[in-house]
């Protein structure tokens, strides 16, 4: 009854209802599994029976109306309409019908009741994460409609079971969200997961079978630690949406969460505030990994920025009902920068999907794979990140299809500095390293040899200083041979996802990549994102060069100029001249920051298979159990296991 229609909407749809109760504009012959548009049916009859039943509506009990929805009603009940996806039937078609059941319960006929019930039996409690979340809701409302509370004390049961830190699919450890296997789903089952769960929250609230206390902690917490860090200036990251690349899906997937907020905040009252603060989506600030999702987010008031990575433990994508088609490389370390909330929106007609933002990838003419969400592989064992709050390191040591490479991406602040090494391939193609692909927004400028150019189109393997366009300044430290389009493209969202007609579409993209050549040996690059760039800060840039940075295949490090901040990527045991010097004993990810009165370390194994790591630092600094011999402090450091495996380590060393 919150979901109030727009009069416009109700008109509308009493506009393309027919005679015989179906509506003008559905074909209910069609078999697409993808959002199968029948349902739309439900829908439809829904809207109206909200309207019917809303005291402002002018169609409030309107007996005219009323004739209308039991046609609609009887159209469904007699034709039984079936689709190709075992979802529909199971979970759509009750979730759908079962309110409006509700709604219209004092009317019903009792062959419209019993008809009604036979539809619902289909859904059953089983199965896990947010499809036995689904059935369990359904199961709920048909037990309410049943007046049998039994039943409904076992569905608000089985729903708060899945209100838990799960081993396999469900919440993890991390806040994220995980469905069909080690599979990040935050924007799809995560969010569909979060609606449902303060759906049924809210029915059984303040009665017999309300949730325990310990569970509403767990979906806070998923809420403010999971959810709200992908959520920016009113739109929901790309690299969360999941499967779900369709259009305005970033704004749409954001109002829904920002409802979920408002919902929280009047259901778990105690803590308002939280939820105050995490509706003004500009307002968090900080750095986080996601360890049991390889997925990394750094983020500030005026930018977003994002990396999805992959691994043997974690799914990269998947493509399921004719869905996310060309995503092939879609959690092979695509990484991307956001300076305002139409970032990528609507872009993915127009992209190179093998050339995406942040990826190093095999240019081959071969079409790419439609894979399901158990054929992506990767090989990579040493993925993930490490996080002190504030700043970041992601790092991902790639190898798929024949393509290998050390990938890693250092989050300091207000630039994010990107290296790649040991790129090698044996495939007999190009290899690139993307850096953006958005829609061109303006001129774009660049800098060769402090010779700035502006208006430019078009570059080929040129050594360039820097480039800026749409407030993104991309900055090569080393002169870096680079490439860049501004094209006109062709594209169509029938390429995107199925459910959209085949229509042409074009647009004006910006493209900006690296080439290694075919069967690079060894081959790297550096390059440097800044946000919220203008020509000055990059001349700036250009001048001062504000990065220490190491890039070989054994270790790749980034320390500030002022050498406060430093990162450190050992690869293999070994020896850094960071900090005078610092060595462990075993391949780890190190973060430093310079305090007043300590340093702050963080640390982590991307591994996530190591227990302890051994660590020495020149100089004297207090920690438990720690030696000071020869002028280094000497210190074993002992790493979380189980669900926190390849979470973050921090420490104070205070010095001596």
């Amino acid at each position: 009854m919150q979901d109030k229609p727009e009069q416009q909407t109700v008109d509308h749809l009493l506009s393309i209802l027919q005679e015989d109760g179906s509506w003008k504009t559905i074909d209910y012959t069609t078999k697409i599994k993808s959002e199968w548009p029948v349902k739309n049916h439900l829908k439809y009859l829904q809207t109206l029976a909200i309207s019917y039943n809303t005291k402002s509506s002018k169609l409030y009990k309107d007996k005219t109306l009323s004739k209308k929805i039991h046609k609609s009603l009887d159209y469904w009940l007699k034709h039984d309409f079936l689709s190709a996806n075992w979802h529909d039937q199971h979970i759509g078609v009750p979730k759908f019908l079962l309110p409006t059941l509700l709604l219209m319960e004092s009317e019903l006929t009792k062959t419209q009741f019993d008809k009604g019930i036979v539809l619902a039996n289909r859904a059953k409690i089983k199965m896990s994460g947010q499809n036995r979340v689904w059935l369990a809701t359904n199961v709920l409302l048909k037990s309410l409609l049943l007046r049998d509370a039994e039943t409904v004390a076992k569905a608000s049961k089985a729903i708060q079971e899945e209100l838990k830190v799960a081993k396999n699919v469900g919440i993890k450890s991390d806040w994220s969200y995980h469905e069909h296997g080690a599979q990040l789903q935050f924007g799809n089952y995560g969010l569909w997961y979060l609606e449902n769960m303060i759906q049924c929250y809210a029915f059984v609230n303040d009665s017999p079978f309300q949730f325990e206390k310990h569970k509403i902690a767990v979906l806070r917490n998923y809420v403010l630690e999971g959810q709200q860090w992908i959520h920016w200036n009113n739109s929901y990251d790309v690299n969360a949406l999941g499967r779900h690349l369709y259009k305005d899906e970033q704004q749409k997937k954001a109002a829904r969460l920002k409802v979920c907020l408002e919902q929280m905040k009047q259901l778990d009252k105690a803590y308002s505030e939280e939820y105050d603060k995490a509706l003004d989506t500009k307002m968090l600030s900080g750095n986080k990994h996601f360890w049991k999702s390889d997925f990394h987010v750094h983020r500030r008031k005026n930018f977003y920025f994002s990396v999805k990575m992959s691994s043997q433990r974690v799914v990269g994508t998947e493509s399921v009902n004719s869905e996310n088609i060309q995503g092939y490389y879609m959690g092979d370390g695509v990484a991307l920068l956001a300076v305002n909330n139409k970032a990528y929106q609507n872009v993915f007609p127009f992209w190179d999907w093998k050339k995406l933002p942040g990826t190093t990838i095999l240019q081959d003419t071969e079409k790419l794979p439609i894979i399901k969400f158990r054929d992506f592989k990767t090989n990579g064992e040493f993925v993930g990140g490490v996080s002190n709050g504030k700043n970041g390191i992601a790092v991902m040591d790639y190898d798929r299809d024949g393509v290998k490479a050390k990938k890693s991406w250092f989050m300091f602040d207000d630039t994010i500095v990107c290296l790649g090494s040991d790129i090698s391939s044996d495939k007999n193609a190009e290899i690139t390293s993307a850096i953006n692909q958005s829609f061109l927004k303006g001129n774009v400028v660049i800098s060769k040899s402090g010779n700035i150019q502006k208006a430019v189109h078009k570059q080929k393997n040129a050594d360039l200083d820097w480039v800026l366009h749409d407030s993104i300044g991309y900055f090569f430290p080393k002169n870096q041979k680079a490439n860049l389009a501004t094209n006109i493209l062709v594209g169509s969202w029938n390429n995107v996802a199925k459910r959209y007609r085949p229509i042409l579409l074009t647009e004006h993209i910006f493209k900006l990549w690296l080439s290694h050549g075919a069967k690079p040996k060894n081959a790297s690059y550096s390059y440097i994102l800044v946000p919220n760039a203008s020509e000055e800060k990059m001349k700036s840039l250009y001048k001062s060069n504000p990065f220490k940075i190491v890039n070989t295949k054994v270790q790749q490090s980034v320390v500030s100029s002022d050498e406060k901040k430093a990162g450190i990527i050992f690869y293999k045991k070994g020896t850094a001249t960071i900090k005078g010097e610092i060595s462990v004993d075993e391949p780890c990810v190190i973060l430093l920051e310079e305090k007043s009165d300590y340093l702050d370390f963080a640390i982590s194994d991307p591994s996530q298979k190591l227990t302890k790591i051994g660590v020495s630092i020149k100089g004297n600094y207090s920690i438990e159990n720690s030696k000071y011999i020869n002028g280094k402090t000497h210190f074993i450091i002992h790493l979380p296991q189980g669900e926190q495996a390849g979470k973050t380590v921090q420490l104070q060393l205070k010095r001596n």
